[in-house]
């Protein structure tokens, strides 16, 4: 599994929080500033702000993507934070001698005659401060960010542990076992071919989960053909009680978490009738270019053995944590729908 700086995506209340620090870092260092240098507070802080909104979202994209237990991660860390700096503190002097040649320039004065002002005893010391006040400006910003992204990869891990244990779990689960094997018993005697190509898909069933279940993504084209695998066994128990259609085209190369869509798939399964009468259909199509959609005719069961439904949720959380998306649940009157995440 890759273990990478990871950065997801903020409810509307954390954004609302993180950019009333933002507009207080920017009142703090514009009134300090404006004392300093003499000039208004309004028009200090409004360039700082622009400039700290402008360094956070550089920095989430110096700092996302690195291998937080790779062998090189200390060296890697060390090289960005420092072309971090640089490229902030170019930016930022760039962005204040712009502005300050356009202040003057709108006041009438040349601005060739300025440049030996910059110079200055005043300016040299005002480029001081802003030397060691980015340094330590970047630092922190690092800090934060690679505290946030700890925690994300702690969830993925624990995460990832209940996913293992809950596919394993449904899989390896006796009653599984036990009812293929039946299957696989009463083909031996009635269909030897087709017990032959029931035991092909048993193995596959079991090889995918077993060589995927660490995997954080795997292609839609590789768990579709999982699923039909899947379906298959339980097609030659339920016969013309349940139905399978897929229509996918597009998003044959997009990746998806692994067994996913299985999951869904067992789920409509699980926790719905099905009868020659009226059978148990389960589509699987193609939502929109990143997004896939899992639906199945509801016919709930009377009485449910297990709907905790730990299966959807522990989902939607590794869709946030890998895909920085969530899994959508729309349920009517008559029909039950999943739309889970790809990535292209």
């Amino acid at each position: 599994m890759s273990n990478k700086i990871k950065y997801q995506p903020k409810s509307i209340k954390e954004i609302l929080i993180q950019r009333v620090k933002v507009l207080a870092g920017a009142i703090l260092f514009g009134l300090f500033f404006s004392l300093v240098l003499m000039t208004e507070f309004w028009y200090i802080t409004l360039i700082t702000y622009i400039q700290l909104e402008l360094f956070f979202w550089l920095g989430q994209q110096f700092f996302k993507s690195i291998e937080i237990k790779s062998t090189r991660f200390k060296t890697t860390i060390i090289i960005r934070l420092l072309l971090f700096y640089a490229t902030v503190l170019c930016i930022a002097l760039i962005f204040l001698i712009g502005v300050f040649f356009f202040q003057h320039y709108i006041e009438g004065q040349n601005p060739v005659s300025l440049i030996p002002s910059l110079t200055s005893l005043e300016m040299k010391n005002f480029f001081k401060m802003l030397l060691i006040g980015f340094a330590i400006g970047s630092v922190f910003f690092f800090y934060v960010q690679w505290s946030e992204a700890l925690k994300n990869q702690e969830q993925l891990e624990k995460e990832k542990l209940i996913f293992q244990y809950e596919t394993l779990k449904n899989q390896l689960d006796p009653h599984f076992l036990f009812n293929n094997l039946n299957t696989l018993s009463s083909l031996v005697k009635s269909d030897p071919d087709l017990s032959e190509e029931f035991i092909q898909k048993l193995a596959s069933v079991y090889r995918y989960i077993l060589d995927n279940h660490e995997k954080k993504l795997v292609s839609v084209t590789e768990e579709l053909r999982f699923v039909e695998e899947y379906f298959f066994l339980r097609k030659i128990r339920d016969e013309e009680k349940i139905e399978l259609h897929m229509n996918l085209t597009g998003l044959e190369d997009a990746l998806i978490l692994p067994v996913s869509v299985q999951l869904l798939v067992e789920n409509a399964l699980k926790h719905n009738l099905a009868t020659r009468q009226n059978p148990l259909i389960i589509t699987i199509k193609k939502e929109n270019h990143n997004s896939l959609t899992v639906t199945n005719n509801l016919q709930k069961k009377m009485h449910l053995t297990d709907s905790s439904g730990i299966g959807l949720k522990n989902l939607n959380e590794r869709c946030k944590l890998i895909l920085n998306r969530e899994i959508s649940i729309v349920q009517t009157n008559n029909e039950f729908m999943v739309t889970i995440p790809v990535a292209l």
